[in-house]
């Protein structure tokens, strides 16, 4: 915390000079910015500033027990603000709002990732953090807010998902501090848990089998990879949010270097990669070959076209 205190007063200047706030993170909402965007809603509430929210993708049904998730928007209306705070984009194109590239109001910059490229006016970036939740923590502490019941249950909800539920290399001694915390706050871990990872849909189960079902191992690459087409999907009738977790079960596989899953979502085919600190690889690089970014360890990108089946190969058309 003590690295970010400048950039967090700058942040906190902006935000109380401000008369009407916007709020956004990442097209397709996650525990932690989802978390991170409604923590910082309560606060906008306690100090009485106006404000509105929007992200493109719907709310999981699994992340709707999160209080104040009824605010978000799925468009973003208008640019009657004076300032924008984003969570969790490395660049200013991944809410998906076209609007927010040509807008001149200030934005402020919350986000974790190593590859942000810092395009605020305050750029609050530290990538030692464990979630953004936990950075929207100490600047809230740093605020001087009132942790609420509310506001731990986010933040915990970000912190608890952004570490695999405090199994990932990221999860630090200043995590665990932050979490011991929030619960003495009057979050739940026990909730989270089984609201976050806990639950799991028939559809879930199906998709998942169909993963297994289609994974693969690159001896060459020491790759273990899935692929899930539309036609897998709708004949599932699963979702993105069915798929959350599979990747990390794909890369427990003792023999793999890094894991990849390819799903395909309309048009676009989404990948997401992962690997482990033993495994030494960094999947953010291979993530950006293709246009996308992320943490070394946990990384996804999106390409436009249609998966297909080619022999025993796949490709992208």
């Amino acid at each position: 915390m003590t690295n970010n205190k400048l950039q967090f007063k700058k942040a906190l200047d902006l935000i109380k000079s401000s008369n009407k706030i916007f709020l956004t993170m990442h097209e397709g909402p996650d525990g932690d910015d989802l978390g991170s965007l409604l923590a910082m809603s309560f606060y906008l509430k306690q100090i009485g500033k106006p404000f509105t929210a929007a992200i493109k993708g719907p709310v999981p049904d699994n992340l709707k027990f999160l209080p104040g998730w009824e605010i978000v928007n799925p468009q973003m209306e208008d640019t009657d603000f004076d300032l924008a705070i984003l969570f969790g984009c490395n660049k200013l194109e991944r809410p998906g709002f076209k609007q927010l590239q040509t807008m001149k109001q200030p934005i402020v910059n919350f986000d974790h990732h190593p590859d942000n490229g810092n395009f605020g006016e305050v750029d609050v970036v530290d990538p030692k953090t464990s979630a953004v939740a936990e950075l929207i923590y100490y600047f809230l502490e740093f605020a001087g807010a009132e942790i609420t019941k509310e506001i731990a249950t986010c933040l915990l909800t970000g912190i608890f998902t952004d570490t695999g539920g405090f199994k990932h290399a990221n999860t630090s001694a200043e995590a665990l501090e932050a979490a011991a915390n929030l619960l003495k706050r009057g979050a739940r871990i026990d909730k989270i848990a089984m609201q976050t990872m806990g639950k799991k849909r028939p559809s879930a189960i199906k998709a998942w089998a169909k993963g297994l079902e289609n994974a693969r191992f690159d001896p060459e690459k020491k790759m273990v990879f899935s692929v899930l087409t539309e036609e897998d999907l709708k004949e599932i009738g699963a979702t993105d949010e069915d798929l959350d977790g599979f990747v990390e079960l794909l890369n427990n596989m003792p023999q793999s270097k890094f894991a990849l899953l390819l799903r395909q979502d309309g048009e676009v085919v989404k990948g997401s990669l992962r690997s482990e600190p033993q495994k030494k690889v960094d999947v953010s690089k291979i993530a950006k070959s293709f246009g996308g970014g992320g943490h070394k360890l946990a990384s996804g990108f999106k390409i436009k076209g249609k998966l297909k089946r080619d022999g025993d190969a796949w490709k992208i058309e």
